[in-house]
């Protein structure tokens, strides 16, 4: 999810009609997306410390047990679903659907030719670990700053360090998981040292959201501070246990880690399926959002249980599949959520 900053009652295909230079109006500046128990569980998701207390508690069949429902009944589907944002909504459509068509071509047409070629996904798992690294970062910055809509001044250079600090920290921590067990004694040192130096960066991004979260904006801003706090103390977290080289508590808190991130994508779609504007639509949307919960639910049902069955029973297949869906998830994310350039007055 590419930065945006949009109101409770926009839709993200209503974004390029936001005027984004100006102030959010007084009813947008609720210090709840959706409410105060779906934002804290479902966004901030303040609960990840419980699921690290489940898995190190009960063992390898507890992690095993947590890694089947991450996979099949939560990452699936909150990939899955952005398909539907996509094909589903009527007005990209009447916006252009052919760039979505083209790089759903381009996508598909492409990794189908590599993988009949080498008969090998290995090459298209290491993209995806790399281009799955920057959307989690941007996702994460991306929510915080829906969060803050409305309370930094454009003119400001923080806004736009702070996007940098944020992305470049939880890119570093994400790299760090991917290189550990291969770190020789040579570079150990460095990489020792270069870590406390990056710990610094969550105390630089969080300690000024509270500041002014406690000034002012208290009852507006508190919020995205939490959630920033969360993002950043589950991935420093992470990035101690591959300082200290546990194994076991980088694989416990990378599953907590990617719960994290596909729970707080379901909850921002919801958030989004909810909204005013979709619910009052008359077509697609509309009916859907109406209905959203119900909706949502026997979709990830579905789609898990489908998941499970190919995993099973054409695993190259699925594979192949599920990372087709990945990339496309990865290219309409930073589409479909992305606030648009202003243009500047001639």
């Amino acid at each position: 999810m590419a930065t945006a900053i949009a109101s409770p009652e926009v839709t993200t295909a209503d974004f390029q009609h936001i005027d984004y230079s100006t102030p959010a109006r007084e009813q947008q500046k609720s210090k709840y997306l959706v409410g105060s128990w779906f934002d804290l569980i479902f966004i901030c998701n303040l609960y990840w410390p419980l699921i690290l207390l489940i898995d190190g508690w009960g063992g390898l069949r507890a992690h095993e047990s947590l890694l089947f429902w991450q996979v099949f009944f939560v990452t699936t589907p909150h990939r899955w679903i952005t398909l539907f944002l996509v094909f589903g909504d009527r007005d990209k459509y009447t916006q252009g659907i052919n760039k979505y068509l083209i790089v759903t071509l381009l996508i598909v047409g492409s990794m189908s030719l590599l993988w009949l070629s080498v008969g090998s996904l290995l090459c298209l798992m290491a993209v995806d670990y790399v281009w799955n690294a920057w959307h989690f970062a941007a996702q994460h910055h991306g929510i915080y700053r829906i969060y803050s809509r409305g309370q930094t001044s454009g003119k400001s250079i923080w806004p736009h360090a702070e996007k940098w600090l944020f992305r470049s920290f939880i890119l570093y921590v994400i790299a760090r998981v991917a290189g550990w067990s291969w770190s020789t004694d040579r570079n150990s040192d460095w990489l020792s040292q270069l870590d406390y130096f990056m710990l610094a960066i969550p105390i630089l991004v969080v300690i000024p959201q509270w500041i002014t979260s406690i000034g002012s904006r208290w009852k507006e801003s508190w919020t995205g501070a939490l959630y920033t706090t969360s993002v950043m103390t589950l991935f420093s977290c992470l990035l101690l246990a591959v300082h200290i080289q546990s194994e076991k508590l980088v694989l416990q808190l990378a599953l907590a880690s990617a719960l994290f991130h596909a729970v707080e994508y379901l909850g921002i779609v919801s958030w989004s399926m909810q909204s005013t504007r979709v619910v009052n639509r008359k077509d697609l949307f509309g009916y859907v959002g109406s209905r959203w919960i119900g909706y949502l639910m026997v979709f990830v049902i579905v789609l898990g249980a489908g998941a499970w069955a190919m995993e099973h029973g054409a695993v190259k297949l699925w594979a192949a599949i599920n990372l087709m869906v990945a990339f496309l998830h990865y290219s309409f994310d930073g589409m479909i959520w992305k606030k648009p350039r202003q243009k500047k007055a001639l």
